[in-house]
């Protein structure tokens, strides 16, 4: 088998729990990097060996050297909004990233697939973000400039690997109800919720996982792609959801500059606090803005296949319900 051996950081999270189940299933031998001894029983069940350390762990090479790691993937890493001091994401995106590469290099390892992430394209407002677009020069957040500068030092690295960039857009699925899915848990959930008018760009939380898998067997060398199942108008998504759902709510479409007004007041509670607002300029940016992105390369080059946005939501919407985070009936 190719890249038989793999280590694997971030194996917990959104993006990468349903990879670390493909990866058992594919039947590779996978190393997780666990930094808490609370996952060391979930990794045992799924037959995958822990590697105690964080991304800063001096003893991993030590540890991984002799077990032939053929491949990594690198998917840790940290999204934190309107917090205030950004210095812990910032090391961790960047510095952490520039560590498993080094990494990657001492265990001579075949290739390294780093989850990225689409916020890194910069297309400005209103264009379609795909891997040949030119940055606008600024940041709607730090965790877009964090994850920017962690590809743009990934790129840049003298590597002995091939090395491939994923882009996903924004998780959604089965499996999270955390950050941007707290927003369609919300909305399920009231009769008049507030809603802007945007572009929203989704990637199936198992597209995502099989857009990495991909990444690894068919991905080429020094390049990225960038990962969207659809992307549409929310009022769009509301119709879409109320034609397949019983759900029989009215959204109140708050405008832009209502909402852009709230920002400031975020940043003073920001400074005060030692908790990050609810909401914050950056947190009005990245919502103010939306993103409409292009996942096609992925499509022609990996042979991709993503879900249709009917079958998403009945999927999605029929998990939320079965967890208790709403209620509707199922479908």
């Amino acid at each position: 088998m190719e890249f038989e051996k793999i280590f694997i950081t971030g194996s917990t999270g959104v993006v990468g729990k349903p990879l670390l189940k493909k990866l058992v299933n594919k039947g590779h031998k996978v190393y997780a990097l666990n930094r808490s001894k609370n996952n060391s029983r979930y990794f045992e069940e799924l037959g995958v060996t822990s590697i105690h350390g964080d991304l800063f762990d001096d003893s991993l090479h030590e540890k991984l050297s002799k077990l032939n790691i053929n491949a990594i993937f690198h998917v840790a890493g940290v999204n934190k909004m309107c917090v205030k001091n950004p210095a812990d994401m910032f090391k961790t995106n960047i510095e952490g990233t520039k560590y498993m590469l080094s990494l990657g290099n001492s265990l001579k390892i075949n290739k390294f697939v780093y989850t990225s992430s689409a916020v890194t394209l910069g297309e400005r407002h209103g264009l379609i973000g795909s891997e040949a677009s030119e940055h606008r020069g600024w940041f709607l957040s730090k965790y877009e400039e964090s994850k920017y500068l962690a590809e743009k030092e990934a790129f840049e690295y003298k590597k002995d690997f091939e090395f491939v960039s994923i882009n996903p857009s924004s998780v959604q699925g089965p499996g999270r109800v955390s950050g941007t899915a707290k927003l369609l848990i919300s909305t399920l959930n009231k009769k008049y919720p507030p809603l802007i008018k945007n572009n929203i760009s989704i990637i199936d939380i198992d597209d995502c996982a099989e857009g990495h898998y991909l990444g690894l067997t068919k991905g080429r060398d020094n390049e990225r792609y960038v990962l969207n199942s659809f992307h549409l108008q929310s009022a769009d998504l509301i119709s879409e959801l109320k034609s397949i759902t019983d759900w029989k709510g009215s959204p109140i479409y708050v405008p832009k500059s209502i909402i852009k007004l709230i920002g400031p007041v975020g940043d003073l509670i920001k400074i005060f606090s030692n908790k990050p607002p609810f909401i914050c300029s950056e947190s009005v940016r990245v919502l103010t803005n939306g993103h409409i992105y292009d996942g096609s390369k992925a499509s022609k080059e990996l042979g991709l296949e993503y879900i249709k946005i009917g079958d998403f939501i009945t999927k999605t919407v029929n998990w939320l319900i079965e967890e208790g985070q709403i209620s509707l009936n199922r479908m």
